[in-house]
């Protein structure tokens, strides 16, 4: 009997991803797995979320005419792909919106891996440390993460990687960020705030393990430097990778999106922000446009169980699908990446529908996992196939490692309970 052809039944489907999923995919079975649900549309035609495909119509892009394009697999599977020394690929690895983080859908996350081996990480949400970790990068190799703002769907999963020191990111964690109009507001008093946080779990760990990745190097923009005269700054340089940092319109002072640059390939977030064609011009012509959209404010209110007006006060200070079109429509990006949209079939199409009022390009909504790769000739959009119980590749060899696990720390168990052990 085939289970994972048996009619849909949350329950029954439920009971096999729990039985069979994990041991097909703790032995590295990629091929085996199966997505949660069948192969399915809206009505008005788009791929349904968690059926295996990218919520688009449009998943092969031809950026060049006559080009040879690269075929890909059908899906990507970590591990299994390296890049060309002139190919980009971008994974989401959390797509959604903070009311409610759903188990399908993490808080906003991106990773982009270059051809050149460098990974950068743009914004940490709760929830996508779990699919990071999923795409067979060594976390030693998860070093940079670039901040957009301090909300804490954008940043409360920075434990998680900051726990991948001692037993494999042996360096300082490297974080980008904005500034704020007072300390306090920025990221410098942020990322000291989360050391000071793990002080009691970094001094446990003393004498254990290495200590090299127990600090957090900050590098904040400096949003006072903004203007019409310098619309960006350049927050990273290295590698022949070039990453701007520029303003954008939400809630209060110190936003940013980023333009990474490099071969003559761009990615561009904005993460949340109100449309301007300020971000639009920062953003234009990038191959990969990320920007947030949010639905109505009477389909947000259902969804979240928040009253209405409350509702449109949040709204008020995000992006609705008509205006993500017209953002889209002055940037004109390879493609454009609608984010922080939680996804159900029910508004997946007027989510469409709504966005080709004001644009007609190549638009997707991110999902949880989706993959975007990026060549001087395509785009091409597939979903990952990843395992429930990935492994921790092979560690790479690094130099300049501080493998010293350091001074063993003051605080200690009483003697009388230590003497209740059971000795072996």
């Amino acid at each position: 009997m085939n289970f994972f052809n048996l009619p849909h039944s949350p329950t029954l489907y439920g009971l096999v991803l729990t039985l069979i999923l994990p041991a097909a995919v703790h032995a590295n079975q990629y091929e085996n797995f199966r997505f949660p649900r069948e192969e399915s549309t809206t009505k008005d035609g788009y791929p349904t979320p968690l059926s295996g495909k990218p919520i688009t119509k449009t998943p092969v892009i031809t950026k060049k005419k006559g080009a040879s394009n690269k075929k890909y697999p059908e899906y990507y599977i970590p591990g299994k792909e390296p890049l060309a020394d002139n190919e980009m690929r971008v994974t989401v690895l959390g797509s959604g919106s903070p009311t409610p983080v759903r188990r399908a859908q993490a808080t906003s996350g991106y990773l982009v891996e270059l051809g050149n081996g460098d990974n950068f990480i743009f914004d940490i949400g709760p929830g996508t440390s779990g699919n990071l970790y999923s795409m067979g990068i060594h976390p030693a190799l998860l070093d940079k993460i670039f901040i957009a703002h301090l909300h804490l769907d954008h940043v409360g999963g920075i434990f998680g990687i900051f726990d991948a020191m001692g037993w494999a990111r042996n360096t300082p964690l490297q974080v980008w960020g904005p500034s704020g109009t007072t300390p306090e507001l920025g990221t410098a008093a942020f990322t000291q705030n989360i050391r000071e946080a793990a002080e009691w779990h970094v001094q446990s760990k003393r004498n254990l393990l290495p200590t090299g990745g127990t600090t957090i190097v900050t590098h904040e923009i400096d949003i006072s430097k903004f203007s019409p005269e310098n619309p960006r700054q350049l927050a990273y340089d290295k590698n022949g990778v070039k990453i701007y940092a520029f303003p954008v319109v939400h809630t209060i002072d110190g936003s940013m999106g980023y333009r990474l640059e490099w071969k003559g390939l761009s990615f561009a977030y904005t993460a949340d922000s109100e449309p301007s064609t300020f971000e639009a011009e920062q953003c234009k012509g990038a191959d990969i446009f990320i920007h947030e959209v949010f639905p109505a404010p009477d389909e947000y209110a259902a969804q979240t169980k928040m009253p209405l007006q409350h509702a449109k006060n949040a709204l008020h200070q995000h992006t609705s699908p008509e205006e993500l079109g017209m953002v889209f429509n002055l940037a004109k990006p390879g493609i454009g990446v609608g984010s922080h949209y939680t996804l159900g079939d029910a508004l997946i199409d007027n989510a469409f529908k709504n966005i080709s009022t004001t644009y007609d390009g190549p638009v997707m909504l991110a999902h949880d996992l989706s993959v975007i790769n990026v060549t001087p000739e395509q785009i091409v959009i597939r979903q990952a196939k990843t395992s429930l119980l990935a492994e921790v590749p092979d560690a790479p060899k690094l130099e300049e490692v501080n493998m010293n696990p350091g001074k063993r720390s003051d605080s200690r168990r009483p003697d009388w309970l230590t003497e209740t052990k059971i000795q072996k």
